[in-house]
């Protein structure tokens, strides 16, 4: 009887606890908010680094997808460094560098992203640790195939009627320096004319000269991708990763790297300092460095990985790409604090030409 009363008091003690507690609510996944880029790179970077990471880690991402890397830079300097993003995942070396100077950006150590042990010894030069560089890729010079004989030297995208005579003109496309593209060829321009980052008279000149011939004027690489694919636009400097992804889909284009040679654009990642998120973040960060990831985004981007160490890539790619000490010590960088400082005064002078009538 005894054993009898004990059960019983049990029974009703956890019929009690029962009405007492509260129903069950389904757990809700944890989020982090990404700012990346949009177009054809967001339908490769979801799919090959997004969707996995979701998976791995049973959380949920939010995609931001808006503005160029210094648009996106800018909603973290007028938001002090809390934008409402908790990866700002496609900064270039000029936004880095600034980051770590207006300290907006969480320094990285192998503490936080263990993986910073295999990028490439390029990637600590030119960037602090408020950043790691995810992919690498170059400045090429694209033209209409169909259009166009291939252009041999950047003179014959600065003064493309030299080459190419009256055909061409209308069929140029110039951009905002708001992308890092714009001032890469303005580098290539002044270049030319003897000068280059201490010396940018000669790509004004340039510039100048080449206003009468453009007949397209956008600030994104996705914004000019349409005129590439309806034939409006027949030669541009183009990032060489959305070069091969749009040539390799059928666009009319080939690209090339021009007699003068090109410079080199590291790409990456940077964790904000206001960032609500900041653990998932960096296992964002490092997730992104694993060599099954960088291997499949790699390929579907069409650009160089971020560590050296991954091998066996497709012989094209391989050629293609800066897959290789020996190919990355072959490309030119600019010196990017120099470009964080000036980028400004650039704008401004790039605005008063050709606002001008």
């Amino acid at each position: 009887m005894l054993a009898t009363r004990i059960s019983r008091r049990a029974l009703l003690g956890s019929a009690a606890a029962t009405l007492a507690a509260p129903p069950l609510v389904a757990q809700t996944p944890e989020t982090l908010t990404v700012n990346a880029y949009g177009g054809e790179f967001e339908e490769v970077f979801m799919t090959t680094v997004v969707k996995p990471f979701e998976q791995k880690f049973s959380v949920r991402v939010v995609y931001d997808s808006a503005g160029t890397a210094s648009e996106d830079y800018a909603r973290i300097r007028a938001s002090r460094g809390a934008p409402g993003f908790d990866v700002a995942a496609e900064l270039t070396p000029p936004e880095i560098i600034l980051g770590a100077r207006e300290r907006l950006l969480e320094p990285l150590t192998e503490r936080e992203v263990p993986n910073i042990r295999h990028v490439w010894a390029k990637s600590r030069q030119i960037v602090p640790n408020t950043g790691i560089m995810n992919y690498y890729q170059y400045l090429a010079l694209i033209w209409n195939t169909g259009k166009l004989g291939k252009p041999d030297s950047w003179d014959d995208y600065w003064t493309p009627g030299r080459k190419y005579g009256e055909q061409v003109r209308g069929h140029v496309i110039n951009f905002n320096p708001g992308n890092l593209l714009s001032i890469y060829a303005l580098i290539m321009a002044a270049k030319l004319g003897g000068g280059g980052l201490d010396n940018m008279e000669p790509a004004w000149e340039r510039l100048r000269a080449q206003k009468p011939w453009v007949g397209t004027v956008v600030t994104t690489s996705a914004q000019a991708a349409p005129y590439f694919e309806n034939g409006q636009v027949w030669i541009a400097p183009y990032w060489s990763a959305r070069s091969v992804y749009y040539r390799d889909a059928g666009h009319p284009i080939d690209l090339t790297i021009p007699k003068e040679g090109t410079i080199g654009l590291g790409v990456g990642s940077a964790v904000p300092v206001g960032a609500r998120n900041k653990r998932l973040a960096y296992e964002f960060l490092n997730f992104r460095l694993e060599p099954e990831v960088q291997r499949a985004f790699c390929l579907g981007y069409k650009c160089g990985p971020g560590r050296p160490d991954i091998t066996g890539w497709p012989a094209g790619f391989a050629e293609a790409q800066i897959t290789t000490e020996a190919q990355m010590a072959a490309v030119d960088f600019p010196d990017s604090e120099v470009i964080a400082r000036r980028r400004r005064e650039w704008t401004l002078k790039w605005q008063e030409i050709m606002g001008a009538g």
